[in-house]
């Protein structure tokens, strides 16, 4: 590899959660309902683990029926907010953490209209969408919550980010805190998120005893669809230590943890750093790869130069 000043680019970290003292982290966990009502399996390993299609397949909301939603919880500051689809005053203080049935689904020319049944009261509550935006604000589907705990609580996995953030509900503050890129993380438990958007939260333990969480969104359900494509678990994490995948020399991925790349990388090794391009064009020339930050060059497979 050609030794040349290292290019770096700003990582667009997903906003992740870490809570300051274990205590706080796992607060979350005694306010909220047994999520399954059957009794828990025994997570798989990931090499008999079925594909993500299987495991977290995506419904429309016209096939909805039947099917469970949870209402996410929020930051401290956010008990006393409305989930706003829903019909009179439903608030988070009121009903996060609970769980509703989905009765009927009726679409009157493109505005959804909802009915759902709580599971512990067995009330009726009403909702719809906004035109054409086919989700419910603030609501997780079950399955995709209770398929993640069952598949990854105690598994670990390796942490494609650079950052954790931090939460502190005593005095509703947010912070982030470093973590080494690629490291290994243990999953203490999965939980609600806070947002539609991600709503499965990975809680986290890394190996130096920091503890924390990342929301992600595993099957696209209730989410925007110019924003399924987000979030993503294999965007977050990798299920197998890079390191033992790729023997690749300690300068390269000390450059790769941090990010960066040089000319002479490999294909793989850049992708390791900067993940995948935007686009590709082939050229007589080679290929160029496109990112918010350049346009890579690559001939026979290797990194030759960046234009901004």
């Amino acid at each position: 590899m050609k030794s040349i000043a290292c290019i770096s680019r700003a990582i667009c970290c997903l906003p992740l959660i870490l809570v300051t003292t274990s205590t706080i982290l796992f607060a979350q966990e005694t306010n909220r309902q047994n999520i399954t009502a059957e009794k828990r399996t025994e997570p798989k390993t990931a090499e008999a683990a079925p594909t993500a299609a299987v495991l977290y397949p995506f419904h429309p909301m016209n096939e909805w029926v039947g099917q469970r939603f949870i209402f996410l919880p929020g930051p401290k500051s956010s008990a006393n907010s409305a989930y706003e689809d829903f019909s009179g005053k439903v608030t988070r203080k009121q009903y996060q953490g609970r769980i509703a049935k989905v009765i009927s689904v009726s679409d009157f020319g493109g505005r959804m209209h909802l009915e759902f049944e709580m599971e512990d009261t067995q009330d009726r509550i009403r909702a719809r969408t906004l035109p054409d935006k086919h989700i419910i604000m603030g609501m997780a589907l079950i399955d995709d919550i209770d398929q993640a705990r069952s598949q990854w609580a105690g598994k670990s996995l390796w942490y494609k980010h650079m950052m954790l953030s931090t939460y502190d509900e005593q005095i509703d503050v947010t912070n982030q805190i470093p973590i080494k890129r690629y490291s290994r993380v243990k999953v203490i438990d999965v939980v609600p998120g806070w947002d539609e958007e991600k709503p499965v939260r990975f809680l986290l333990e890394t190996a130096d005893g920091k503890r924390g969480f990342l929301d992600l969104n595993l099957s696209g359900t209730n989410v925007l669809d110019a924003t399924r494509h987000l979030n993503r678990f294999d965007q977050g994490f990798m299920t197998e230590d890079p390191r033992q995948l790729h023997k690749w020399p300690a300068q390269t991925w000390t450059l790769i943890e941090q990010s960066k790349i040089v000319v002479g990388m490999t294909a793989d090794q850049v992708k390791m750093s900067w993940g995948e391009p935007e686009k590709v064009t082939r050229t007589a020339a080679g290929e160029n790869w496109v990112y918010p930050t350049g346009t890579l060059t690559f001939k026979n497979g290797a990194l030759i130069g960046m234009k901004n």
